[in-house]
């Protein structure tokens, strides 16, 4: 691919969210021939649930290689699905050289999660490409308000929600139209959303993109945080729509770009991975003995 970079793609059939089945030591003799054939010198993971990277974490680490993981998402603690999988993060992370969360919440969420040393995490947020996303030159002139969606349609990002929060808005608004873009392993949520609109007749005011090409904390004044109810949603988008007119599209578009670049997350990353680079190779005896003492409690 363009960038020097080299794609490889394991045979193993993806049967949930993209994941497959674990097979604890069945992707060691790929892993192993990838990392030696292209002479690696650290190993990248990301995604909690994603089966490949804890098994290419945990590989990695056996053979000796500087281990680095990324968290993207938050977590809980108290449903079985949670349980689980922070317990297979205990048992991954403890013999990583650094871990990265993309924000400060994140970073709490995940050392809670897997018993990491705080120390060990490091804080890299995600960035938008601002060339790809420009404001028009001139600011349409319209009385309409269009609020755009874009996520994966799966229940912890809150896909659910929507189909309570767009009536409600649309109720309040009748110039407010939702474009909501985004697919996902959970493709019935848009199916609640597309009954939802049929419900309440709002065909026309609630526009369903389905998948969009790939082509965050932000200051108080460009963003408005909601608890995950419907009604405090709302809130919040009432609180959002009466901000409009005060926003400069350019100027914010110029604070995004400084605030949120690829190259300042390309350095940050690479400190982090210095730091993994030029940390002391552990015993089997100290190996063991993180595997033990990862259980934060």
């Amino acid at each position: 691919m363009t960038g020097g970079l080299k794609v490889y793609y394991v045979p193993w059939k993806p049967f949930l969210m993209q994941n497959t089945l674990p097979t604890f030591y069945g992707t060691l003799p790929i892993i192993r021939t990838i990392l030696i054939r292209e002479k690696i010198s650290l190993v990248h993971g990301h995604q909690a649930f994603s089966t490949l990277c804890h098994e290419a974490l945990m590989h990695a680490c056996t053979m000796g290689y500087k281990v680095i993981f990324t968290d993207h998402s938050l977590y809980g603690f108290a449903d079985a699905g949670s349980i689980h999988m922070n317990k297979v993060l205990q048992f991954t992370l403890a013999d990583v050289s650094q871990a990265i969360c993309v924000s400060h919440t994140s970073k709490e969420n995940t050392v809670l999660r897997s018993g990491l040393p705080p120390e060990k995490v490091f804080v890299i947020p995600n960035a938008v490409d601002t060339a790809m996303f420009k404001p028009a030159s001139e600011r349409i002139r319209s009385d309409e308000i269009v609020i755009v969606v874009i996520s994966r349609l799966v229940y912890r990002k809150g896909a659910d929600l929507l189909v309570e929060v767009i009536p409600e808005v649309c109720h309040l608004y009748p110039n407010v139209r939702f474009v909501v873009g985004g697919d996902g392993p959970k493709r019935v949520r848009s199916v609640r959303i597309g009954e939802m609109r049929e419900k309440h007749s709002l065909q026309e005011r609630a526009e369903m993109l389905g998948a969009v090409p790939h082509a965050k904390v932000l200051p108080d004044d460009m963003v408005v945080l909601a608890r995950p109810d419907p009604m405090d949603m709302v809130q919040a988008i009432e609180k959002a729509i009466s901000m409009l007119p005060k926003i400069d599209p350019q100027g914010m578009h110029l604070r995004m770009k400084k605030l949120y670049s690829w190259h300042d997350v390309a350095k940050r990353t690479e400190i982090v991975y210095d730091r993994a680079l030029r940390c002391s190779n552990q015993n089997l005896l100290e190996r063991l003995s993180s595997y033990l003492t990862t259980d934060p409690e």
